[in-house]
């Protein structure tokens, strides 16, 4: 069966789509609608916030760390810190982009 995407792929653009190819579109998508994202627009907005609470928390600690004086320590926590911002970030876009970030595309 002919999926949404593969009308996407096969038809191009939308914004170039003649009348007739946006009535088959939506007719295939009434007939077979695409799969529901495994997480709604809410929850990704929470595991956003929750990213961003956990960078702030391994910031703190490399601050700490750069105190003491233990820099190597400190670049494991920052790299940690700045890795949760940027899953915070893509997570705050939505699911697809969070998914595109972590498989690295």
């Amino acid at each position: 069966m002919l999926t949404l995407d593969q009308y996407r792929d096969d038809h191009g653009d939308p914004t170039d789509w003649m009348p007739a190819d946006i009535d088959s579109y939506l007719t295939i998508g009434d007939m077979a609608p695409p799969e529901p994202l495994p997480y709604t627009h809410a929850q990704m907005q929470t595991m956003g916030a929750e990213h961003e609470r956990w960078a702030e928390r391994q910031q703190l600690m490399a601050d700490c760390l750069t105190a003491q004086g233990r820099e190597d320590a400190a670049g494991i926590w920052q790299r940690g810190a700045q890795e949760s911002r940027e899953l915070a970030a893509a997570a705050r876009m939505g699911w697809p982009m969070f998914e595109a970030h972590l498989n690295g595309w």
